[in-house]
């Protein structure tokens, strides 16, 4: 009795047009669903705060290394 073949041979080399066009698909694909957001409709949370405050004035640079 022989042993089944496995459903993918894995073959050192360079693919073919065909082999390569199947992978990128498949990534697409799988980009393509991953990427959706579920429900983000108006539950969605709100973007993140920056953690500083905007700017009052300018000073010269250097200037916040000076007492």
């Amino acid at each position: 009795m022989h042993p089944t073949p496995p459903p993918l041979k894995i073959v050192r080399g360079a693919p073919d047009s065909t082999e390569l066009a199947a992978v990128l698909l498949a990534l697409l694909a799988l980009l393509t669903v991953a990427g959706q957001p579920d429900d983000a409709g108006e539950d969605a949370a709100p973007p993140p705060r920056a953690p500083w405050r905007p700017a009052h004035r300018w000073r010269p640079p250097g200037s916040w290394t000076s007492p």
